[in-house]
C-alpha cells in the first residue's frame, strides 16, 4: 500500500457529538495522534417537518470548519466522513450536507444503522485482546443504541435501535426540572424497544459485555470510585438511578451539553442492563470512528468490506458468478473508453463493477421481474461497507440494467447524479446484452464506444453485426429504450 501521506483522518457526525479522529501508519501499525470531539447535538435540531433548524447547521457548520483546518494536508482519498441517526432521521438535509462537504474537503455518507453497528464493532474489536468467546457491544448514542455480539472480528448479530440519549431526552423528560418520574418513562421506552431482541441476544451468548462511546464513559466516570473507572456494574448503576437527581454535585460535575442527556443516558444503559441481563459491563473508547478508520485502511489496502459483501451476497443468492464476471470486465472495458463526470462520494469504476457481479441476484425470486427484485435487495437490504448513497446508485443500476427505461426512474436523481449515472448504466447494459449467450468473448470481438454529448456510439469488427443478427435486433431495441430518456445509441 503506497500512500501519498501516513496519515488518515475520520470524521463521526453523530447526533450528539461530532468527532474528528487522526492516525498515523507507521510500518503497517495504526497510532493515533490526534483527537477533537464537539457536543454539536444535532438531534436536538429536528424540526416536525423534518428540516434542521437553522441554529442546529450552524452549531454543525462552525464545528467542521474547526475540523477542516486540521484535515487540509491529509490526502482526501484518505478522509472518511459518516452521518448517522441524526442525518438519517431527516430526509431535508440535501443543502445543509452540501455546505458541510464543501467545507471538509470530501462526501459525507449517510450510512444505515447497520452498517453504524458493523463500525463500532469494527473500533471496539481492535482495542481489546481477541479469543474465541463471543462479546457484547453496546453503543448508546445520541439518536440510536447500536447492540453487537461478535466473535474476534467480526460481528455476528447487529442491531441499531431507535434509542438515544438526545432523542429520550426531547420526548420524556421534563424542560427544566427533570425527574425520577422521567427516568421511568425514558426506562421503559427502552425496555420496549429492547425486548424485541432479548431471547434472540440471551441465546447467543457473550463472555464479555463492552460499552463504548460518550455515554458509557460518562457514567463510568460517575462511578468511578464504587467500580475503579473502566467498568459499569450494575449495583452501581441502580445506585447512580436513585442518586443523579438527588445529588446535585453529581451532574454538575458533568460538562454541557452532556450533562442535560446524561440523565436519559443512565435510564438507557439500566434498561439494557435488566433486558440482558447484564452483572457488569467493560466500557472502552474505542468505536465508531475508530472502525471507519479501519476500515478506510482496509479499503487501501485491498481488504474493502464491500468486495467482500457483493462476494456474500453472490453466494446467498446463487447467482452464475462466471457470468457476472464476463459482464463487470466488459462493463469497465467500455467504461475505460469514455470515463464520465465525477459521482461524489462513489467510486464509479468499482460500483459499476459490483453491480455487475450482482446484476442477477434477483433471479433467486423471478426471472421475468429479476431486475425489480434485485434492485429491492441492494436498496432495502442491510448491506456491509455501503454508504446510504452508494447503495442507491447501486440498486439503481441493477434496476436499470435491463428493459424499459423511463424518465421517472431518475426522478429523485440531481442533475449532477444523472450525468454520472447514465454512462455507468450504458456500459452496464451494453455489457448485459453483449452477454446474452452467457459466453465469453475476445478483446478484438468487442465493440469501440465514443460519446458525444448526449449520444453513444459503438463501432464492432467489420462484419461482426451481420454474424450476429439477435444482437443487432437487441440493439435495435435498446436504442428505442435509450431514446426515452433523451440518450441517443449508434452502432455499426
Amino acid at each position: 500500500m503506497k500512500l501519498d501521506s501516513p496519515y488518515f483522518a475520520a470524521v463521526d457526525l453523530g447526533s450528539n457529538s461530532f468527532h474528528m479522529i487522526i492516525a498515523r501508519i507507521d510500518s503497517g501499525q495504526m497510532e493515533i495522534v490526534d483527537r477533537e470531539k464537539e457536543m454539536v447535538q444535532l438531534a436536538r435540531g429536528i424540526k416536525a417537518d423534518g428540516h434542521l433548524s437553522v441554529a442546529a447547521q450552524n452549531r454543525a457548520l462552525d464545528c467542521l470548519t474547526r475540523f477542516a483546518e486540521r484535515l487540509r494536508d491529509i490526502p482526501p482519498e484518505q478522509v472518511r466522513a459518516v452521518g448517522t441517526k441524526a442525518l438519517r432521521s431527516t430526509t431535508k438535509a440535501s443543502t445543509f450536507i452540501r455546505k458541510a462537504e464543501k467545507i471538509l474537503g470530501t462526501a459525507i455518507q449517510i450510512i444505515s444503522g447497520y452498517e453504524e453497528a458493523r463500525l463500532v464493532y469494527a473500533g471496539l474489536s481492535h482495542s481489546v485482546r481477541n479469543d474465541q468467546n463471543h462479546r457484547l457491544v453496546v453503543d448508546i448514542g445520541g439518536g440510536s443504541t447500536e447492540c453487537i455480539i461478535g466473535q474476534d472480528y467480526e460481528p455476528i448479530i447487529m442491531e441499531s435501535l431507535s434509542v438515544g440519549c438526545v432523542t429520550f431526552t426531547e420526548r420524556y423528560m421534563k424542560k427544566g426540572k427533570p425527574g425520577k418520574r422521567d427516568l421511568q418513562r425514558v426506562y421503559l421506552a427502552a425496555c420496549a424497544e429492547l425486548e424485541g431482541i432479548r431471547q434472540m441476544y440471551q441465546r447467543m451468548g457473550w463472555r464479555i459485555a463492552y460499552g463504548t462511546s460518550g455515554t458509557a464513559r460518562a457514567i463510568a466516570d460517575l462511578v468511578v470510585d464504587r467500580d475503579g473507572g473502566a467498568v459499569i456494574s450494575k449495583a452501581s448503576l441502580d445506585w447512580l438511578t436513585e442518586e443523579i437527581f438527588k445529588n446535585k454535585s453529581l451532574l454538575a460535575s458533568v460538562a454541557e451539553p452532556r450533562s442535560s442527556v446524561l440523565p436519559a443516558g443512565i435510564a438507557i444503559l439500566r434498561a439494557v442492563f435488566d433486558q440482558l441481563q447484564l452483572d457488569v459491563m467493560h466500557v472502552s473508547d474505542y468505536a465508531l470512528k475508530e472502525g471507519l478508520l479501519y476500515d478506510t485502511i482496509g479499503r487501501l489496502a485491498d481488504q474493502d468490506s464491500r468486495k467482500k459483501t457483493v462476494i456474500k451476497l453472490q453466494e446467498q443468492y446463487k447467482t452464475d458468478t462466471d457470468q457476472a464476471a464476463r459482464v463487470a470486465d466488459t462493463s469497465l472495458y467500455l467504461w475505460k473508453q469514455i470515463d464520465g463526470p465525477e459521482l461524489p462520494g462513489v467510486s464509479r469504476s468499482k460500483i459499476l463493477r459490483w453491480a455487475a457481479q450482482l446484476h442477477e441476484i434477483g433471479l433467486s425470486i423471478s426471472h421475468s421481474g429479476h431486475h425489480h427484485h434485485g434492485y429491492y435487495l441492494l436498496r432495502y437490504g442491510d448491506i456491509a461497507g455501503f454508504g446510504r448513497y452508494e447503495q442507491y446508485i447501486l440498486a439503481n443500476l441493477v434496476r436499470s440494467h435491463r428493459k424499459g427505461l423511463y424518465q421517472e426512474k431518475f426522478g429523485d436523481m440531481d442533475e449532477i447524479a444523472i450525468a454520472a449515472f447514465v454512462p455507468l448504466l450504458v456500459c452496464l447494459r451494453l455489457a448485459t446484452l453483449l452477454h446474452r449467450r452467457r459466453e465469453d468473448l475476445e478483446k478484438k470481438q468487442l465493440p469501440k464506444l465514443t460519446v458525444s454529448g448526449n449520444t453513444y456510439s459503438l463501432k464492432f469488427p467489420r462484419g461482426w453485426l451481420k454474424n450476429h443478427p439477435l444482437t443487432l435486433a437487441s440493439l435495435e431495441t435498446e436504442k428505442e429504450h435509450y431514446d426515452r430518456i433523451g440518450v441517443g445509441l449508434e452502432f455499426r
